[in-house]
């Protein structure tokens, strides 16, 4: 340990401390003496005072040692240096305090109590230095532990009176520097200084200084990144643009894509924008559009009935309107939208702004068309129900007058005039009864015969007879493609629709003309059934029959089909003829088209199902002829019939035949008369009868009761005709005697089939 001399350790230790600036001034005069002598001198060499009233706070360097701290002072006696150094403690800012070899406190001064808050009383010369640890310790001043075991660690430490220099910080946040020197003859003078504010000054100058560099490492990145940056963002730029042009591209892809016409007008009613759709729909290129106005573009008519709608649209209201236009291809139904464009940013005064509007058009025509072909469908099924039902009551009567109009023109060949008479009123009855087969024809309700059929020989048939038909200024054009599908239909009553449809042509073309027959395989999808609402999916063979003639308007195609609608003179059609047509192809799972055009010609076109072989299949009728000596019979007939005049008349031929008969009046008295195990050979039945239990219910229980009987069903109504019970044969009304025996002894004879009216003619 090397001991140092007091004087110059205080001298030291001063000459290293710096007496802050404050604002107040001493009681007594300070005079500095510089080491030049002159005041400009800028190195101090001391200073002098006398005694103060408060501590002395400046701001001057007291220089890098005192060598003769205190000599030349003004006014102090040669005895009185050691007390003057002592007194002169009191002002400086720092805590000195200095201890004997004993750790015996002698000296300190007022800092080293105000600093380290000790109270004043506890202070006197020879206080041992552990007193003090111990006063500290207590109150928490080197942190948790043990008071004792803290102060003991502390004498220990000072007890080696080394030089040494260290930070503490106090509970209250004040950090203090503590440098302690020991001192000749033993002892130890320790300086206390706060560096609190030095220390914030310093962590303040280091962070800035830290954020300073930081900035400027910053910067410097920024700077050495800027051209990587522009070099990016130019290659961004570009990568945005090509995608643009990209995605401008994908737009106008959909949208001349869509079926919907697209067109953009701006706030003066300028065309910004149009898709292809929209261009096509007005016959111009899009870019005709660009620039000009909403009026310049469209027909005057147009622009004038869609100008409040735009107008409405621009003031920031959507709006739709639905219009009709008649083009040269014909009538067009179209649905348009405008719908007001407003940015997201506002206007001048706060309030959003409509820049434009966008028009969305669609096509509506063919949707009109399925919705017109929908309720066209309708209204032809209600009316077919209507007629449907009248033909089945006058097919009751008509079989009554028929066969007993053939009765009386029998037992009248006597009397020619009679029997001239009642062979009118046969004639006139059987007229009736071709018009209720017309009825039924329409309705979908007549007994058909249908038989698997080539196209192509068939046309070829047909062709043989309208040859003959047409005359020499019809010129006649059959064509069948070789792979044409088979159908399944009635050969007659094709051949009375083709006939009807080219007997049509020739009075549309009285001038004469061309008329092609043709018959192709189609396959119709989904999205062609979506348009009609009467179409199945699926193979047909399409029969076309086009003219040259004059056509017909939209109203007329519209109502073509209904039964008694004609266009001719009076007198010159019944108005049932493409009434027998349509009901025929759809009660063949068909469907029609009329396609036609005032002043071209009309073309209509049958879709008949391709023939498969899946389900039971409908018996043809027999090429057989019967002569009235094989119709005769003996059996036993089990008549059933509600009308007891078609009932009376159906016992009296049957009787007239030789077969044997009982009768019952419906379904009830049949099952009783079943139940009588009298023999039955034939159950002769009317197919729709009161009391609850029809024909086709009648059938099931006497075959219950009776199996392997023969059954023979008669109707004017046939809406059940694919619901037959299996080896039934069907007698269609009105029929005549020879219809009835026919049917009686084929049935008897033979397989079940249907017998149409008028078949033994």
């Amino acid at each position: 340990m090397k001991a140092v001399n007091l004087d110059r350790s205080l001298s030291r230790w001063s000459g290293g401390c710096r007496i802050r600036h404050h604002r107040g001034r001493p009681s007594h005069a300070a005079r500095v003496f510089w080491k030049t002598g002159a005041s400009r001198s800028r190195g101090p060499w001391g200073i002098a005072c006398g005694g103060f009233a408060g501590r002395l706070r400046g701001g001057y360097d007291m220089g890098e040692s005192l060598k003769t701290p205190f000599s030349d002072l003004t006014g102090l006696s040669d005895a009185e240096p050691g007390a003057l150094t002592l007194a002169s403690l009191d002002h400086l800012h720092e805590a000195i305090s200095i201890v004997d070899k004993d750790l015996r406190l002698r000296v300190w001064n007022r800092r080293f109590i105000e600093l380290l808050d000790f109270p004043p009383e506890l202070m006197r010369v020879g206080l041992p230095f552990a007193e003090l640890f111990r006063f500290n310790a207590r109150r928490g001043e080197y942190g948790p532990g043990d008071p004792e075991a803290l102060v003991e660690e502390r004498v220990r430490l000072a007890a080696r009176f080394e030089s040494h220099c260290f930070e503490r910080t106090r509970p209250d946040g004040t950090v203090l520097e503590i440098r302690g020197e020991p001192i000749a003859g033993g002892g130890f003078i320790t300086v206390y200084e706060d560096v609190t504010v030095r220390k914030r000054a310093e962590a303040a100058l280091r962070e800035s200084h830290e954020r300073l560099e930081a900035r400027v490492r910053e910067r410097t990145a920024e700077l050495l990144a800027l051209n990587a940056q522009l070099a990016r963002e130019i290659e961004e730029r570009q990568r945005v643009a090509a995608a643009l042009r990209e995605s401008e591209s994908r737009i106008r892809l959909i949208t001349d894509t869509v079926p919907v016409l697209i067109g953009y007008l701006d706030a003066d009613q300028r065309y910004q924008f149009v898709n292809q759709k929209y261009a096509e729909w007005f016959g111009v290129p899009a870019e005709t559009f660009l620039g000009r106005t909403f009026a310049e573009m469209l027909e005057p008519a147009l622009a004038r009935r869609l100008r409040s709608q735009v107008d409405v649209a621009l003031s920031g209201q959507s709006t739709h309107v639905e219009f009709e236009l008649i083009t040269p291809v014909g009538r067009m139904y179209v649905r348009a939208y405008f719908i007001p464009h407003v940015p997201r940013h506002l206007g001048a005064e706060g309030e959003q702004a409509v820049v434009g509007c966008f028009v969305l058009s669609e096509d509506l025509t063919e949707y009109r068309q399925a919705q017109m072909a929908l309720n066209q469908a309708q209204k032809l099924k209600a009316v077919g129900q209507l007629t449907g039902g009248v033909a089945h009551d006058f097919n009751n009567l008509l079989t009554i007058i028929l066969g007993n109009l053939a009765m009386l023109e029998e037992g009248l060949r006597e009397n020619p005039e009679l029997h001239r008479s009642a062979h009118t009123a046969m004639n006139a009855a059987r007229r009736g009864a071709d018009l209720t087969r017309r009825l039924l024809a329409f309705s979908r309700q007549q007994a058909l015969q249908p038989r698997l059929l080539a196209p192509g020989q068939q046309l070829q048939e047909i062709a043989e007879l309208l040859n003959r038909a047409l005359g020499a200024s019809i010129e006649l054009e059959t064509v069948a493609d070789p792979t044409v599908w088979n159908i399944r239909v009635d050969p007659g009553q094709l051949t009375n629709a083709v006939l009807n449809l080219a007997i049509n042509a020739r009075d549309a073309m009285p001038g004469g003309g061309r008329l092609r027959i043709e018959a192709r395989n189609v396959t119709l999808d989904a999205a062609h059934a979506a348009r009609y609402p009467d179409v199945v999916p699926g193979d047909y063979v399409r029969l076309t029959v086009a003219d040259t003639g004059s056509g017909m308007t939209p109203e007329v195609v519209e109502q073509a089909f209904e039964p008694f609608f004609t266009t001719k003179e009076l007198g010159a059609g019944t108005g049932l003829g493409l009434s027998m047509v349509y009901g025929f192809v759809k009660q063949s799972g068909g469907h029609v088209r009329i396609r036609s055009q005032v002043g071209a010609g009309t073309t209509v076109e049958l879709y008949l199902p391709r023939h498969t072989s899946r389900g039971r299949e409908t018996i043809a009728a027999a090429e057989t002829a019967l002569d009235e000596n094989h119709l005769r019979g003996r059996e036993t007939v089990l008549l059933v019939e509600d009308d007891p005049d078609i009932r009376d008349f159906v016992a009296r031929t049957l009787t007239g035949f030789g077969y044997g008969v009982r009768d019952a009046a419906n379904g009830r008295g049949a099952l009783a008369l079943l139940a009588m195990d009298a023999p039955v050979d034939l159950l002769l039945s009317d197919m729709t009868m009161p009391g609850g239990i029809g024909g086709h219910d009648l059938v099931l229980e006497a075959r219950r009761q009776r199996p392997g009987l023969r059954v023979l069903l008669m109707s004017g109504f046939t809406d059940r005709l694919d619901q037959l019970p299996a080896d039934c044969t069907l007698l269609e009304k009105p029929f005549q005697k020879l219809d009835l025996a026919r049917a009686v002894r084929l049935t008897l004879d033979q397989s079940a089939r249907p017998f149409p009216a008028g078949a033994a003619e």
